[in-house]
Order: structure tokens, then sequence, then C-alpha cells
């Protein structure tokens, strides 16, 4: 009898051992999720794509650059979550609450040992943007990142229930609702500038 307790006593503290659960918890966060594919055009697979979200301020501009104001989706990354029978890759990010807009998207081609790399700066003032509360789970839908005339460009392509059902099932990574949202266009003032001197890329 007493091996028996012994046992269930080790069960019981096997379990209080194991990682919390890392899931999302829709409503009970103070940040926000967000669940974004990407997928590149079929003539232009080659290239690796970064996307870039910017916060907004409280007067509708850009936040100064920096780690909590941003969200940057890369494609080819390896942390991405992909889905058999869709096309692309999904990136699932915790951010800050708030309105975000596309500042630009950046596109980097390895040939050899020479990178060539090629600026999509979304000069606007017209552009995506979304809005998420704290607590909320939301999802963009599928954006289609391409090379037109030299430049990195984006486009939404597909917002469908049945790709979001497909990642959740894929990734289980949200305890409760995930609110499909269709991105919005708004007025988004941008200086193009250098992201530092010793990039090419640019960014409002």
């Amino acid at each position: 009898m007493r091996g028996v307790i012994a046992i269930f006593a080790c069960l019981l503290l096997a379990q209080c051992a194991l990682p919390s659960d890392k899931r999302f918890r829709v409503g009970d966060e103070r940040r926000s999720y967000v669940i974004i594919g990407v997928a590149e055009a079929p003539e232009n697979t080659s290239p690796h794509y970064t996307m870039l979200w910017r916060r907004l301020d409280a007067d509708g501009n850009f936040m100064r650059y920096g780690g909590r104001r941003i969200l940057e989706i890369s494609s080819q990354s390896g942390d991405n979550v992909q889905v058999p029978g869709i096309p692309g890759e999904f990136v699932l990010a915790e951010i800050p609450a708030g309105s975000y807009a596309l500042d630009s998207v950046f596109a980097l081609i390895a040939d050899g040992r020479v990178n060539y790399s090629a600026n999509g700066v979304v000069r606007g003032p017209e552009r995506p943007s979304f809005d998420v509360r704290p607590g909320e789970a939301v999802y963009l839908g599928i954006w289609q990142v391409n090379l037109v005339d030299a430049r990195a460009v984006t486009q939404p392509w597909r917002l469908e229930q049945s790709d979001l059902d497909a990642v959740l099932h894929a990734a289980d990574p949200v305890i409760g609702p995930v609110r499909i949202v269709e991105p919005q266009t708004r007025a988004v003032n941008c200086a193009p500038y250098r992201l530092n001197t010793v990039s090419q890329r640019q960014v409002c």
C-alpha cells in the first residue's frame, strides 16, 4: 500500500514539474496575438522577404523604430508554421495592443558571394493598417510578397476561415476565439531613411 501511495505522490510531483501552458489566453492577457501568412509569388520564390508593420502613436504617426513597436514578418525563417496544402507559411506573434500600419517590404537575394537587396517602402500616405485590443487574438490572412521592377511589394492574397482553422489545428497556439481582421487603408506619412549605415534597407 505504501508503494502505491509513493507512486501516486511521484505522479503528482511530475505533473507539478511540467512546464506551464504557453498558449495565448484570449481575454487574460495585456498583450495581443497576431497570426499572419506570407506566401511568395510563384515567379519569385528565391528571395528572403521581410514585411514590416509598425505601431502608430495617438496622432496616427509611426512610432520610432524599435523592438516593442514593430511586427516583422519574414519568409523562410525556419520558425514559421507551414500547413500541408496551404501556400506559404504563417507567423504567430505576441505584440503590444494598438494600431499598426504597413511600413515596408524588403527582399534579400543571395547569389553566391553577393547579396542583392530590393526595398519596398510604402511611401503612401495610404497603406494597410489594423487595430488589435489587449487580450485579443487576430488573423490577418495570407499576404503575397513579390518583386516588381526590382522593388519588393506585398498585397493581401487570401482571408479565409479554413486557413485559420488549419493553422490553429497544426500549431494550437491560442486558447479562445481568434478574430478575422481585414486590414483597412489608413493615411500615415512616410519619410524613408536607411535603417543604419551598413544596411541598404529603408523604412519610414
